[in-house]
C-alpha cells in the first residue's frame, strides 16, 4: 500500500506550483488568504512558506509580506540557510553543474589556523570546486576543511572526494553522510574584491571588474568550526538577498 503524502508536502507543492507561474517581485496572498485557499492551519502555511523561502523561490520581508524571487534571470538566494549551491541553484529554475573540480592536502597557516581554531600547520582538504547555472559560471567555491577532526582523517576524506558520487554531494551532504555530525550553522563575512587573472579564467569574467565574496566559518553540533569556505559570486548570474529586521 503506498505511503500517503503528509498535508505539508501535498500543499508545498501547490504553492510551489503557484510560485513558479507568478513573475519575479510578485507579492503572495496573506497567510489568512492561503490558509483559506487551501483549506490549511496557520502552521502549516508557515512552514511552507519558510521551505520556499529556504529554497530561494520567495522572500519575506517583515511588515510587507512574501515576495517572489525565483527569476529575473537571476539564481537568487538568501544566506540565513545553508543549502549547498547546487540545490540553490535548482531552486531557481536553473540547471547545476559542477565544471572544476579539484582537491589536495594543505597544511594550515596562520590565517586558517586562527579561523579554524587549530595549530599552524595542521593537515587540512582544500576544495576549489566551479559551480555553473545553465552553463554560465555562477560561483568559485574555495573550501577548507578541518580534515583530522573526521574519523578516518586527511586519508578518509580525500579518498572519498576521489569517488565519482563525491561529485554529485554539496560538501555537508558528503561529510555528514560518510564521517560526522551535520554542520549546524555557519558566520559569514561579505566582501568586494577585483577579479583577478585566475578568477577571470574559471567564472569567464573580465579581470579588474567586481565581485562579491562571501566568507564563512562553519560549526558542527559541538560548535566546533569544520570548514572555512570561500566563495566567489558572479553578480551577473547570481544574487544575493538578506532580510532585515527592525528592533
Amino acid at each position: 500500500m503506498a505511503k500517503r503524502e503528509s498535508l505539508y508536502k501535498i500543499i508545498y507543492k501547490q504553492i510551489e506550483q503557484m510560485v513558479q507561474k507568478m513573475s519575479d517581485g510578485t507579492q503572495l496572498p496573506s497567510i489568512e488568504k492561503l490558509c483559506e485557499d487551501y483549506g490549511a492551519s496557520r502552521t502549516v502555511i508557515r512552514e511552507v512558506i519558510t521551505a520556499l523561502e529556504r529554497d530561494g523561490l520567495v522572500v519575506r520581508r517583515q511588515g510587507l509580506g512574501t515576495f517572489v524571487v525565483k527569476d529575473s534571470g537571476f539564481v537568487h538566494t538568501g544566506i540565513e540557510y545553508l543549502r549547498g549551491l547546487t540545490r540553490i541553484i535548482s531552486s531557481s529554475g536553473k540547471t547545476p553543474d559542477l565544471v572544476h573540480d579539484r582537491f589536495r592536502e594543505v597544511l594550515a597557516d596562520n590565517e586558517l589556523a586562527v579561523k579554524l581554531e587549530m595549530p599552524e600547520r595542521e593537515k587540512l582538504v582544500l576544495t576549489e570546486r566551479v559551480y555553473a547555472a545553465d552553463g554560465i559560471p555562477a560561483i568559485f567555491a574555495r573550501t577548507y576543511i578541518a580534515s583530522e577532526r573526521i574519523p578516518g582523517g586527511t586519508e578518509a576524506l580525500l579518498r572519498i572526494l576521489g569517488q565519482s558520487r563525491a561529485k554529485e554531494l554539496v560538501l555537508f551532504d558528503l561529510l555528514e553522510e560518510n564521517f560526522k555530525e551535520p554542520i549546524r550553522y555557519a558566520i559569514a563575512e561579505i566582501e568586494s574584491k577585483l577579479v583577478d587573472e585566475e578568477l577571470a579564467r574559471l567564472l569567464d569574467m573580465k579581470p579588474n571588474t567586481s565581485i562579491v565574496l562571501l566568507k564563512e566559518v562553519h560549526r558542527d553540533m559541538n560548535n566546533l568550526p569544520m570548514l572555512y569556505s570561500e566563495d566567489f559570486i558572479n553578480t551577473e548570474v547570481f544574487r544575493i538577498h538578506v532580510l532585515r529586521k527592525k528592533i
